[in-house]
């Protein structure tokens, strides 16, 4: 392989991830199949099904002529992209040669492929018309609505019901990714993929997490990171398959707001489902670092909960330094706060987060706050956890009765 021929290759795969898979820059130029194929498609707000009806078919479509472009264009000696013959026989290396089995399997493999994107070609558009006929109703999206249908083998009447909520301003819709969104409108779950789109009738369908996974987005800070949870989509309907839904933890209480049914969330799966509750974790490992502060035992609740023990308390002992380690000027800096513990460290980090503004919510961590009581200003290096007098006391009488 020359080196016109592997950047011809490189060229081409990159050319299919791109179609296939059309980052965020091509879709905000319009380079995709869909904005590309507008006017055919026509508009998903008019009619929902029969948008997707085609375009589903567009992309089967024009995917299964990529490979037999990338064939046509290497028959034709990559056009533009070839920049020298073809090398003789003489000029092979000798010190490698090719062995006469190895030639062949080549061969025999690229002809093979050759025909099979022929084939695809040639299949896919009579797979399309098939399902075109007697008004799309083979297409796998009409065989699936039509399972919800009163009337055997019709789809037209759910069909019209979906769009008629879909055109409700009140829909839930988030991109998943660049292929899948998932959509809830008054009665109906929608996920629409690359070939199909899957429904599911909110009366008969149960709804549970599958499972959460976390991901770190920096390698210098542990607290920033990123929560995608799996949700199970289970239709009662008969015939009609289970489909997943993966999105951001933090767009959970909006989806769980705007469906119906109850998401069923096992025991041994936590995640924040939105962010003040991400927030409070991140706030509890800043407090976790920090001095400990001696304190006398209470029996009271806390102030705010009426559940948990008081186990943090406010007390100065930042620098009083911006982030650039410039002192601060005097209305900016932390004072002391003389009351006695009272708040739990989960309903303090929620007072915390409640005293910030939505704009800067990176930067939370690093505002101050006022105390609930005294209105003593403080950031979080000033909040600690509390250790009860005689239990301290009673460690170190221990460690030196050991020593």
């Amino acid at each position: 392989m020359d080196e016109s021929e592997l950047l011809f290759n490189l060229f081409y795969f990159l050319l299919c991830m791109v179609i296939i898979y059309p980052p965020e820059e091509f879709q905000r130029l319009g380079f995709t199949i869909e904005q590309l194929f507008a006017r055919f498609l026509g508009e998903e707000y008019l009619d929902f099904v029969g948008y997707h009806l085609r375009r589903t078919s567009l992309n089967l479509f024009v995917h299964s002529c990529l490979p037999f472009s990338y064939f046509l264009i290497h028959r034709l000696k990559f056009s533009v992209f070839a920049t020298q013959e073809p090398l003789e026989d003489s000029d092979l290396d000798p010190d490698f040669p090719m062995p006469q089995e190895a030639v062949a399997f080549k061969t025999l493999t690229w002809k093979t492929a050759q025909r099979f994107s022929v084939l695809a070609v040639m299949a896919v558009p009579a797979l399309i018309f098939n399902w075109h006929q007697q008004n799309w109703r083979r297409h796998p999206i009409s065989k699936a609505l039509a399972k919800y249908s009163n009337s055997p083998g019709s789809y037209s009447a759910v069909a019209s019901d979906i769009g008629n909520e879909f055109r409700r301003p009140e829909i839930y819709k988030k991109k998943l990714n660049s292929i899948s969104t998932v959509i809830a409108t008054e009665n109906w779950i929608i996920k629409t993929t690359m070939y199909n789109v899957h429904f599911a009738h909110q009366s008969n369908t149960a709804l549970s997490v599958a499972k959460a996974e976390t991901y770190n987005i920096s390698h210098h800070d542990e607290n920033d990171t990123l929560q995608m949870i799996s949700i199970i989509v289970r239709p009662m309907r008969q015939g009609v398959a289970d489909f997943h839904i993966r999105i951001n933890a933090l767009e959970f209480r909006n989806l769980e707001d705007r469906v119906r049914r109850p998401i069923a969330i096992p025991s041994n799966i936590q995640f924040h489902r939105n962010v003040i509750d991400r927030f409070v974790d991140v706030f509890k490992a800043q407090v976790a670092l920090n001095p400990i502060f001696q304190a006398e035992v209470t029996t009271e609740k806390c102030f705010a909960c009426m559940l948990n023990e008081p186990n943090t308390k406010i007390h100065k002992q930042c620098a009083d330094l911006d982030r650039n380690g410039a002192p601060l000027a005097e209305g900016a800096c932390c004072s002391n706060c003389y009351c006695r513990p009272m708040w739990c460290v989960e309903c303090l980090a929620r007072w915390f987060a409640a005293r910030q503004t939505d704009v800067d919510r990176e930067m939370w961590l690093e505002q101050k706050c006022t105390c609930p009581m005294c209105r003593a200003k403080f950031c979080v290096l000033d909040v600690s956890y509390i250790r009860a007098v005689d239990q301290a006391q009673h460690r170190g009488a221990d460690e030196d009765n050991a020593s």
